[in-house]
């Protein structure tokens, strides 16, 4: 049995050390830079609250921790936290005059999110006094004026600037640019750019309804017809779309398929059905 000792021991030995090796293995800690590539890596992925967190906890490691902040600011601009968007992003030192941008838009975001539009405006402001034709600036200071302030002249003309400089990006906002020129009995223009969003996005009903009402007031209801009754086929429920083609109806002196719509109308949408009913009437 003596003689076994010593082999034993030596097959033992590998698997000891081994052993003691692997418990003095200790996981460092994650540094700042760590978590905040991280952080970038959720970002990417839009695991915006992940990357929040990750930012937060690099920016706890290191508090002048500046791409951390900014990032930060940029995230909760996305889960529409805007207050703490605000927070970080005031804090964030930009040291290009493409950072300076980036947080400036940010900011003006943040400021048209909470409804105060004299800071966004100031904010994106700033953008174009750097860069004039940055379209993220020229459609946020437009969206400030159409929905915050209701001064259309202005949020066309900046609707305008958007499109001009930069359309790709500014494509949304040829229904909004449509509904304007509407507003403003500019129908040719609105035409115009009402075919370019339904080029866009065919699917919305929205953008068709708004081009058969410029159809209708340029007289021409057979276009408009066409574009509501699309508008309809998109969506059943469609108010607009079966008060315009009423209305084109009457024009045209067609009164049995105009007291068809009024019927279909007068379960959707009282008002509307109503003021149809008066058109009809009033035919002669």
């Amino acid at each position: 049995m003596k003689k076994l000792l010593f082999p034993t021991i030596a097959f033992l030995l590998p698997f000891i050390v081994m052993a003691q090796t692997t418990a003095k293995v200790v996981m460092a800690p994650p540094t700042a830079k760590d978590l905040y590539n991280k952080g970038l890596q959720l970002k990417e992925k839009q695991d915006y609250e992940g990357a929040l967190k990750a930012f937060k906890n690099a920016i706890s490691k290191k508090a002048d921790y500046n791409e951390a902040i900014y990032q930060a600011g940029l995230c909760s601009n996305e889960l529409e936290k805007f207050e703490d968007a605000l927070d970080y992003l005031k804090r964030y030192k930009p040291s290009t005059n493409e950072n300076k941008k980036n947080k400036c838009n940010e900011l003006g975001f943040a400021y048209y999110k909470l409804r105060n539009a004299s800071n966004a405006i100031d904010e994106y402001n700033k953008t174009l006094a750097l860069f004039p034709n940055n379209g993220t600036a020229l459609r946020g200071t437009g969206n400030v004026y159409y929905e915050l302030l209701e001064d259309h002249d202005k949020s066309i003309e900046f609707f305008e600037r958007a499109l001009a400089a930069d359309e790709e990006g500014s494509k949304p906002l040829y229904y909004k640019l449509g509904w304007l020129y509407n507003d403003k009995e500019r129908y040719d223009e609105a035409i115009n750019i009402l075919l370019k969003a339904i080029t866009y996005d065919s699917e919305d009903s929205g953008y068709r309804e708004e081009l058969g009402y410029a159809y209708y007031m340029k007289e021409q209801y057979e276009f408009a017809i066409t574009q509501l009754n699309k508008a309809i086929s998109l969506d059943e429920n469609s108010k607009l779309g079966y008060y315009y083609k009423g209305l084109c109806f009457v024009a045209t002196n067609n009164k049995g398929d105009a007291m068809s719509i009024y019927y279909k109308l007068k379960d959707l949408a009282g008002d509307e059905a109503t003021e149809l009913l008066e058109k009809i009437n009033g035919m002669k």
